[in-house]
């Protein structure tokens, strides 16, 4: 039953790839898979380009023997993204679903509705923030000598930074919800949540470099500061770097908090 309500939460999701909107009938099998080669080839050639060019600038970092620095940096970035493109269909799916009534109407068990609901909202967020962590990961093993610990330790980070932002999206996303039921215009909310990630994206953007010069320059200081005011995020970008007592406390943190999410969600 979860196999089936998941694929048709995907098929949602991804519904503009199948269905033609101004024919309202449904495209060629063929149709849809040229279309959605395209969209996720170009989308992959895009970022991976931006945030591996980003990656590569960081190094020098790495070099100065801050390598959970670098990942703080990335992890980070990758979890902005991963929050803010997913929101959408978490606010959707999950809080604002048409046929919840239909499904729950039905012999279906309450938890595969959950479960199907919240690994939509887990896939999508874990493309988005794949789209910068991957080629972060990638530029990071590239730079330094090869080791099974750093590689698994970059494995469980993408694992960490997938289920941060699920709990991120369902978080925002709930507000997103909130705020739409009490608007007339349903679609103001959309405008304003995109114009908001286009905001940070083209301030970060412009802004990366010398960010980025910053904390090359003074990585010594920043990296004292976050040990002593934010150590969680100094656990956080060591979890990457092999550091499986690090990895092991963000893991067992971010499960809870997950634990609690659907716990919340299911109430």
């Amino acid at each position: 039953m979860l196999k089936q309500l998941l694929k048709k939460q995907l098929l949602e999701m991804f519904q503009n790839f199948f269905v033609n909107r101004k024919k309202n009938k449904g495209r060629s099998k063929t149709s849809s898979i040229m279309m959605v080669v395209g969209y996720f080839v170009f989308i992959c050639i895009v970022f991976c380009a931006l945030f591996s060019f980003l990656s590569s600038s960081m190094l020098p970092i790495v070099d100065k023997g801050y390598n959970w620095m670098f990942f703080c940096f990335m992890g980070i970035a990758a979890v902005a993204m991963g929050t803010f493109g997913s929101i959408f269909n978490t606010y959707s799916g999950l809080y604002l679903a048409k046929d919840n009534d239909l499904l729950l109407s039905m012999p279906i068990p309450v938890g595969c509705i959950m479960a199907s609901r919240l690994l939509g909202v887990y896939i999508m967020g874990t493309l988005y923030s794949a789209l910068v962590i991957i080629p972060a990961i990638v530029v990071y093993l590239r730079h330094v000598p090869f080791g099974i610990e750093a590689l698994i330790g970059s494995i469980l980070f993408v694992i960490i930074i997938s289920l941060i932002v699920m709990v991120l999206a369902c978080a925002l996303g709930w507000v997103v919800a909130k705020i739409n039921s009490k608007l007339k215009n349903k679609s103001i909310i959309t405008v304003i949540v995109s114009l908001a990630f286009l905001a940070i994206y083209y301030v970060f953007y412009f802004k990366a470099n010398e960010i980025i010069r910053q904390i090359i320059a003074n990585a010594d200081a920043y990296g004292t500061k976050i040990k002593g005011s934010a150590y969680p995020l100094y656990v956080f970008g060591k979890a990457a770097t092999g550091d499986f007592l690090s990895a092991l406390i963000v893991l067992v943190i971010v499960a809870a908090l997950c634990a609690l999410t659907y716990y919340i969600i299911a109430h």
